[in-house]
């Protein structure tokens, strides 16, 4: 039922009435029982309410319909310009709407692609997150981790079904349960530090193009490459870390302390095992400790700064000091110091060498040095008695010899006749008694000045001395002597190569027995040494006399039948080991003897002066 407002401008009138009514009636019977002051809040809130419902219902309502009638007027008098703005906008809003409802209808369209992109994005996500959660163990290997690739970057793609992935990486291959080579693949190359270390290989085993559809999406291919990407890098990390645990293991097993130290204050930062073992700390307990708590030579900041400034003057410096043991005991080191550079601090490697045994080895070493020096002082005062001695025997033992054969000569010159034939044997027999005597003094002689007295190192052509050696010795008639081989050039002292070359020929020489004696000189080159030979076809030597031979005034002939000092063999040895060599025999009983001796090579090939092989003398 509609209300008009000409019933609600009755029904205020009516309300109003009663109003005014319940007022005079209150003031007129009840004054007395309610007091002035409850009458006069009740006619202030009768007039407060007849004036709202008075405003409300009579008043408003006039002044809106003047305003109406004013409005209504002016429309009236622009009724046609009002048609027509009002057309424009109906015809502009219409546009706009159709716009609008063009745009809802194309984003309705796109809505399955975004929601197919979408769920790829969220599939391409779940790879990355899923390789991510791969690699979080450090356990795991780099063969599990594409193995296990190969299965996500297959997930991965739209159709997973119909899809196979093969990694290849160091010659190894990963691939799906699924996989089988098609036409229609994807590739990626798997990059370690810039070089091919392996390839990504995608296949789509079913031909979608029949359907309308593509077989591999853009962000498929954004995908392989962004995961063969992170698979060069996860790569290069653990075979950095595989390198990195080698490296420290063999830090680890090394014999030598080794020390990481920051510069500033001395701090420990690293430590090896050996440096745990040999202080007797734990690894925590020297990363809270600095070099001064460990070296006695660091005994303060000062000290250690001063450490550093040599070492960054220097690059690397070594010192020897004394470290100190948890237990409290002390043991000498050796230790290298190097300043190694990183991007943003340095750091200071040290190397540290118990030096323990050395330290004790050079205090025996000074304590023989000494002993040496007071051994070499006494050798040098034996030294001057043997040249007192020598030239005691070569003046005062001679003179007496020369008188003893002067005074014989002369009574077989004059007295010869009343000597008769037995005194004058006699005679002859005291002469050569002098004689060998004279011999023996100058073996004596020769023997004591090999060692002692110096000699100028020369280069010596042996192919000329060895023939100057022939001619001295001079051989008869039926013995021979050969030179097989080509002489090297030597460094040496000319006399006593003479001596050792003389004293072999001289001996083939003398004690030949064959009616046609043949000599032989031969050398050869033997692991950097010159190895010479003298063999003859003489008598023989037994072998239980090979090492008494060379032993001085050792001979194995009587001296009546040969003239011998025996100590030609003992000054040749003797010779030959002063040069760094050494000197033996082979031989057998009636089929002759070979001497060999070596001498050291010189350090520079000197002069092409050879003897031609095979001359015979």
């Amino acid at each position: 039922m509609k209300i008009t407002n000409t019933s609600k401008k009755i029904a205020t009138v009516v309300i109003f009435l009663v109003v005014i009514v319940t007022v005079c009636w209150l003031v007129q019977y009840n004054f007395r029982d309610f007091g002035k002051t409850v009458v006069t809040f009740l006619v202030l809130l009768a007039a407060i309410i007849l004036g709202y419902v008075f405003y409300r219902n009579i008043f408003k309502p006039v002044i809106s319909t003047r305003a109406g009638g004013d409005e209504t007027g002016t429309k009236k008098l622009g009724s046609k310009e009002s048609n027509e703005l009002l057309e424009k906008k109906v015809l502009q809003r219409t546009a706009e709407l159709e716009s609008a409802n063009a745009i809802l209808k194309d984003e309705i369209a796109l809505q399955p692609v975004i929601q197919r992109s979408l769920q790829q994005r969220i599939k391409q996500l779940s790879c990355f997150y899923g390789l991510s959660r791969l690699v979080e163990p450090p356990q795991i290997s780099l063969e599990q981790i594409f193995q296990e690739t190969v299965n996500l970057i297959r997930n991965a793609y739209r159709f997973p079904k119909v899809t196979c992935v093969r990694i290849t990486f160091d010659g190894v291959q990963y691939v799906t349960d699924n996989f089988h080579k098609s036409e229609v693949s994807q590739y990626a190359q798997i990059k370690m530090h810039g070089e091919k270390a392996g390839a990504i290989e995608v296949y789509c085993l079913e031909d979608k193009t029949d359907s309308g559809q593509v077989p591999f999406l853009t962000e498929e291919r954004d995908l392989l490459d962004a995961v063969a990407e992170r698979l060069g890098s996860i790569a290069e990390r653990k075979q950095a870390a595989t390198k990195l645990r080698l490296f420290r293991n063999l830090i680890n097993r090394s014999n030598d302390c080794i020390f990481a130290v920051e510069p500033k204050w001395g701090r420990f930062v690293d430590v090896n095992d050996r440096a745990c073992d040999s202080l007797g700390y734990t690894r925590e307990e020297l990363l809270d400790m600095t070099v001064k708590d460990i070296e006695e030579s660091v005994k303060d900041d000062l000290s250690w700064e001063n450490y550093v400034k040599e070492l960054k003057l220097e690059g690397d410096i070594i010192k020897e000091g004394r470290h100190k043991r948890k237990d409290g005991t002390m043991f000498f080191v050796e230790t290298s110091l190097k300043l190694v550079g990183q991007e943003k601090e340095d750091y200071i490697i040290a190397v540290t060498r118990d030096i323990t045994e050395r330290k004790q080895a050079e205090e025996k070493q000074a304590i023989l040095i000494q002993e040496l020096k007071d051994i070499n002082k006494k050798v040098e005062g034996i030294n001057q008695e043997l040249k007192d001695f020598a030239y005691i025997v070569s003046h005062d033992l001679k003179a007496p010899l020369w008188g003893i054969k002067a005074l014989s000569d002369w009574l077989l010159a004059d007295y010869s006749d009343k000597l008769g034939e037995e005194g004058q044997k006699q005679i002859q027999s005291l002469l050569v008694q002098v004689k060998r005597m004279h011999n023996l003094i100058d073996g004596v002689l020769q023997y004591s000045r090999v060692g002692r007295v110096e000699e100028e190192m020369v280069r010596v052509d042996l192919n000329e001395l060895v023939g100057e050696v022939i001619d001295m010795v001079a051989p008869a008639e039926n013995i021979s002597i050969t030179v097989e081989d080509q002489l090297p050039v030597v460094e040496c002292g000319k006399t006593r190569i003479m001596q050792v070359f003389q004293n072999l020929l001289s001996n083939a020489v003398k004690y030949m027995d064959k009616p046609q004696g043949e000599v032989r000189v031969g050398c050869v080159e033997e692991d950097g040494f010159w190895k010479f030979s003298v063999a003859d076809n003489g008598p023989g030597i037994e072998e239980r006399h090979f090492e008494r031979i060379f032993k001085i005034f050792q001979t194995l002939s009587p001296q009546d039948e040969f003239e011998s000092t025996g100590i030609g063999l003992t000054v040749i040895k003797k010779i030959v080991e002063l040069y760094g060599g050494k000197v033996w025999v082979q031989s057998k009983v009636s089929q002759g003897s070979t001497f060999f001796f070596t001498l050291p090579k010189a350090k520079k090939e000197v002069a092409d002066a050879k003897l031609e092989a095979n001359v015979t003398y």
